[in-house]
Formats: C-alpha cells, structure tokens, sequence
C-alpha cells in the first residue's frame, strides 16, 4: 500500500490527475498515515504531562487528572475539572515523487472530572481515594490519497485510484484510585466505540480523453467494547524535601465487536459531480467480526522536591521523570487481518519546575515544563519502519496568586510539542507541530457548611 503515488501519468491524464488532487487538497485534514490500523493515535496523557515529554506512569498531583495512570487519582486533593484541545499542523514531504504537502486539524484532546473521596485524618491534606470520570478521542482516521498507475493495456492509458477514510476511536471511562500509605493502586473501566469508514473508487482513463471505467469499493465498519487498564505507584522519602515515585501502568489488550457493511459497485457521476451507482456487483450488510487491540505497558520512575507552606499545605516546586512504554501492535487484527503493523516503543524524559510556589510574584507561580520522546512509530511502509522524536515545552499558568485561605485553583496549561516522523530511509516523512490549550478548574466542592 502506498501513502503517496509514484505516478508515471502520461500527458492525456495530467487533467484528470490535477482534478483528484484538487479534491486531496480540500478533503484532507489528517495524514495518510491514518490509513494504518484504526487510524493516527491521538497522544495520551494530560496536557501537562505531555509537555514533559509524555511522562505520566509516575506523574501525580493533587490538582490535575493523570488519566493513564489511574493510581495517580488516589492524591486528588480538590474537586477538579479539566478539557483540552489542540490545533495540529503537518507538513507531509515525499522524496519520489518530490512532493509537500500541508494539513492544520483541530480536535478535542479530553473532558475530565475528578472527586477526591476520602482522606486520612491522620495526615492533613493527604487524600487517600479519588473517582474520575472522563470521555477522550483515542485515534482519528481522515485521508485522501490519490495514486496513478501506467498500464499496459490497447487503448488503455493510465488508471487513478482514489482512496478515502474518515472515523476513529474513542473511548468513555470511569476510574478509581485508592492509597495506603505510600504505596497507591487504581484502576479505570469504560466503554471503547468508533468507526472506520474506507472507500477506493477506481478511474479507468482512455485515450480517447474521457475517463471510464469507474468503481467504487467501500467498507463502513462500527466497533465498540469495555476495557479495563490499571497502575500502580509507590512514593519513598530521601530526603527532608526529596521523594522518589515509582509508577507502572498497562493493560492486557481488548476485543471489540464489530458489525461491517461492505459494497462494491460502479457508478458515474452526474451533472452535479454527486456519484450515482451504476451496478452493485457485491451489497453485504452486519457482517459480523471483531477487532483485536494491543496491549501496552509503561513504566517510569520520578524524582520530586516538595515545599511545604507554614499552614501545612505541600506542593511538588520541582519534579523530573524518565519513562518507557510499549505497545505489541504484532497483535493487532481487524477482521483477521494485520494491517502490517509493527511494536512500537518510546522512550520519555522531562520536567517541570515552579521557581516559587508561594511567592506573590505572578511569574513565580508559573509552572515551566519541557520533555523530549524518541521511539519506534506502529507504521511500516515500503519495507520500511519509522521513528519518531517529539520534543515538547509548555506552561501551567495560574488565573491568580496561591492563597493559604483559599483552594480555589484556577490554571491555564499550555503545550508545544513539534518533531518528525520518519528520516532519509523513509520515502514519506512527516513534520508536525502541535499547539494545545487546556483549562483545569479546582475547588472545595460538595462540604457541609456549618455556618450560615
């Protein structure tokens, strides 16, 4: 399967060939590298974390959602709500033929609600049970590929093959996080649905200057099942203001249901440049199936500074963290088929530091980030695998100074992750840069006044 066309078109398809690029160029919003498996993964992880470079299995703090790691939600010190959004930019280059090509997508990155349950009265501020629920994209499929092929056939001079997907994956969940002294578990459940949608219209063109021939070959499938994933973390004291968490998190894979329509017809286009079917050769429907996703494990290990306030309220000023995860996309099937995917892996380094928490100065309170990522991608092409290395900066900025007399939190996080796919041994690579914008909103919610 090619990504880009190495297109040897002779002069009597270079109009047709400028039509279906036209329509490329306004249709897509994604990379072809989303006609892999269920499509480009959207990057996991909270906003902040993934301005550190992705670290998380590790990563906990008492005023944001760690959703990949859900034993993180055990230190949940105030009711917190949390969305995020991100603009992504592509640039595609394509060394044969020499070609560039740009894409900007916006997409949601997630909603999130979290509860601090319980606490230890022992501890002052120390939350020991947290709930979160939360609803995220986890892959986004939306392409549209032209690729042209000389023939060798009488009076038969090239054909164009047009292939087009949309759909994704999404996944709703509700988690729970639970902490016994320094060591916390915790696990999420939830519901994973989406769809693909894949269509190949092929154009016969003639010499006699009029395109023929024209099929359309298209499947629409829709999928959906529970999952579960768990972590652990475990927190150790080195100094008076030096800690140690470890954290691990994964699941083992899930099994989706799937139902799938299937058509294959020829069809022409009427004055109105709508395609109108011709003859069906091929009209299935609910074709049963299923959808086999990997399993992934990640594993990292954090050192923090704490500062604690004179009224006993701690915060993490300073924190770096290095992580390793893995996915078994060998394992991968839709409908028995593999799709050529590959294992991939990353390897996560960063940190973050706010230079004084408790200080009136605004820019004191500002929590500065920075990380890098280096892997191997899921995608093999051409005979070829990829890399990726993500390098990332970002802000926590708060709306106000820290008050002693009040919890309530407001914060601003910002992202800038920009990298590369792919290198010289790759035909295709791809440059991206991505601008994301989260709110996180917390409070002392749900107490019982005592006085009016």
């Amino acid at each position: 399967m090619r990504l880009v066309s190495t297109i040897k078109r002779p002069k009597h398809s270079v109009f047709f060939f400028l039509i279906f690029g036209s329509l490329c160029a306004s249709a897509q919003q994604n990379s072809p590298f989303s006609r892999f498996g269920l499509g480009d993964m959207v990057p996991s992880g909270n906003l902040l974390n993934r301005a550190m470079g992705g670290v998380s299995a590790p990563y906990a703090d008492g005023q944001s959602i760690n959703f990949v790691n859900p034993a993180s939600y055990s230190r949940l010190n105030l009711v917190t709500f949390d969305v995020g959004l991100t603009i992504d930019n592509r640039t595609l280059k394509s060394a044969n033929p020499l070609g560039k090509y740009n894409a900007v997508n916006f997409t949601p990155s997630y909603l999130l609600l979290g509860l601090p349950l319980s606490s230890d009265k022992q501890r002052k501020n120390k939350r020991t049970l947290g709930l979160v629920a939360g609803l995220r994209p986890v892959s986004s499929i939306n392409y549209s590929i032209i690729e042209g092929r000389k023939l060798q056939l009488t009076n038969a001079d090239s054909v164009v093959y047009l292939y087009e997907g949309s759909g994704g994956l999404n996944e709703a969940f509700v988690g729970i996080g639970k902490r016994w002294g320094d060591f916390s578990i915790g696990i999420n459940a939830g519901y994973t649905f989406g769809r693909k949608e894949t269509g190949t219209r092929t154009f016969i063109v003639d010499t006699s200057a009029s395109p023929s021939y024209r099929s359309l070959s298209s499947s629409n499938t829709s999928f959906g099942g529970g999952f579960i994933n768990g972590g652990f973390q475990y927190e150790g004291k080195v100094t008076k203001r030096n800690y140690v968490r470890l954290g691990a998190s994964g699941n083992l894979g899930q099994k989706l249901n799937a139902q799938q329509d299937v058509n294959r017809q020829t069809f022409f286009y009427n004055n109105g440049g709508t395609s109108v079917p011709l003859d069906s050769i091929v009209a299935l429907t609910n074709v049963k199936g299923t959808v086999q996703l990997p399993s992934t494990f990640s594993a990292g290990v954090m050192v923090i500074s704490k500062l604690e306030h004179k009224s006993g309220y701690t915060i993490d000023d300073r924190m770096i963290g290095i992580e390793f995860s893995s996915t078994n996309w060998s394992n991968y099937r839709f409908y028995n088929n593999s799709d050529n995917l590959v294992n991939s892996w990353q390897l996560k380094v960063g940190g973050q530091i706010m230079p004084k928490p408790f200080d009136n100065n605004f820019w004191n309170n500002v929590s500065y980030r920075a990380g890098v990522n280096i892997g191997k991608d899921y995608i093999t092409a051409q005979g070829k695998d990829y890399n990726t290395t993500t390098f990332s900066i970002g802000a926590g900025i708060p709306v106000r100074n820290w008050r002693n007399y009040d919890r309530q939190t407001t914060l601003v996080n910002t992202t800038f992750e920009f990298g590369k796919r792919g290198n010289k041994a790759n035909n295709i690579t791809e440059n991206f840069f991505r601008f994301s914008l989260g709110l996180n909103l917390s409070d002392v919610w749900f107490i019982k006044r005592k006085y009016d």
